[in-house]
Formats: C-alpha cells, sequence, structure tokens
C-alpha cells in the first residue's frame, strides 16, 4: 500500500509505504525468533472498521500514522509548493491556503484562494475598489484570461464567497448560518487559482525568456 504526499518531515514530495515491524521476544531470556518475525507492516482496526497502519517516508525514513489509503495522516502532510515566480502578495495568500487545506480548515482556505485572486486581478490591472466579478470581467474583456479561464476565477470566487459568508442559510433545516466548505471544493478551488497563477505567471516567464532569447520578444 503506497500512498504519495509532501513529508511533513523533509518536505520532499514522495511515498509512504508500510514500515517494517520487528516482534521482539516477551523478555530476554527467550531465545532470539527467527527472520520471519520480521512482518512488512502493523495493521490495527478501530471500532469503526477503518484500518490505521504504521508507514515511512521513502526519502527520509521517518514514521507516520495512516489511515486506510490516506484519508487522514499524522503528523498532518505539507502542502505543495508555490512557484517563487508568483509575485507577493498572491504567493504568500496562496501559501496560507494551501496551509489552511492541509490543516482542515476549510472555510479559511477558500477565502485566502479568493483573496490571491483578487490581489491578481488588480496586479494585472483591474481597478481597485471594484467587486471580483467586475475585476474578472474585466481581465477576460481586456484578454488577460482566456474566457475558459473566466469560467475558473468565477467559479473559485463563488466558493470563496461561501467560506466568507453564506448567504442562504436554511436554518429551518438545522443548518447554520453559515455552512462549511467541503474538503473537495477548497481543494478544487485551490486547484483553479494555481492553475490560473501558472498560466499567468509561470508560463507567461517561461514564453518571454523564450522570445527574448532569440530575439522575438
Amino acid at each position: 500500500m503506497n500512498v504519495s504526499i509532501h513529508c511533513p518531515f523533509c518536505s520532499r514530495f514522495t511515498a509512504i509505504t508500510p514500515a517494517p515491524m520487528m516482534v521482539t521476544a516477551p523478555d530476554r531470556y527467550s531465545p532470539p525468533l527467527s527472520a520471519d518475525s520480521l512482518y512488512p507492516g502493523l495493521i490495527f482496526y478501530n471500532q469503526a472498521g477503518h484500518m490505521w497502519w504504521i508507514g515511512q517516508c521513502n526519502a527520509c525514513g521517518s514514521p507516520l500514522l495512516v489511515c486506510d489509503d490516506g484519508m487522514r495522516i499524522l503528523p498532518a502532510p505539507q502542502p505543495g509548493p508555490v512557484s517563487d515566480v508568483i509575485p507577493e502578495p498572491m504567493r504568500s495568500d496562496l501559501r496560507d491556503a494551501k496551509h489552511c487545506f492541509a490543516a482542515g480548515v476549510h472555510n479559511a482556505a477558500v477565502v485566502l484562494a479568493r483573496r490571491a485572486l483578487q490581489c491578481a486581478a488588480v496586479e494585472q490591472g483591474a481597478e481597485k475598489g471594484k467587486q471580483l466579478w467586475q475585476q474578472i470581467k474585466w481581465l477576460d474583456d481586456n484578454r488577460r484570461i482566456t474566457p475558459q479561464q473566466h469560467e475558473w476565477a468565477n467559479a473559485a470566487r463563488w466558493v470563496g464567497n461561501h467560506g466568507a459568508h453564506d448567504t442562504e442559510p436554511d436554518v429551518a433545516s438545522g443548518l447554520p448560518v453559515i455552512t462549511d466548505v467541503s474538503k473537495e471544493d477548497a481543494e478544487d478551488t485551490i486547484t483553479l487559482v494555481e492553475h490560473l497563477f501558472e498560466s499567468i505567471y509561470v508560463a507567461a516567464q517561461l514564453a518571454r525568456r523564450q522570445l527574448e532569447k532569440r530575439g522575438k520578444l
């Protein structure tokens, strides 16, 4: 059983594999156990039927406690890195959004991703002080983003709005005034914003670099 993560100890993206377990004799006077006593891994089941096992990072060998196929990992994995090409404050906001997601704080994660998106819109020329939907429309109208990217940005904007202030609570059904953003929705939102930044900043820099080398900029 392999699970790939950014290791919380060495920060490298690597796999977790079951750690070998050595079964020791009950007391020091017992005869030594054979090589058959070295098991590939030890699995525990809790009352809910979840499988817990001890894994180790393939890069640094540090131990981790894993539930099922990675549904939960302790200590929590590190989020993936954010490109240094993305300028501030967008890079810090996106990195913080990833840290919130890794910690399970999904409302905060999407709010930070939305803030990163709005900072990028202003950095690209949209008027400061306008609503985000207007800034995204300006980016599309002025060919700073494609129509497809316009759709991505609006999707991230709507989830970010949900994380900040749910405007359609269903109190009669027992839902709180502000409902929580799901893990899946938070992950999708961060991915959408990161893809936008990869296009606007990272891919743009790569293209400029190649054009400059050939005198075609």
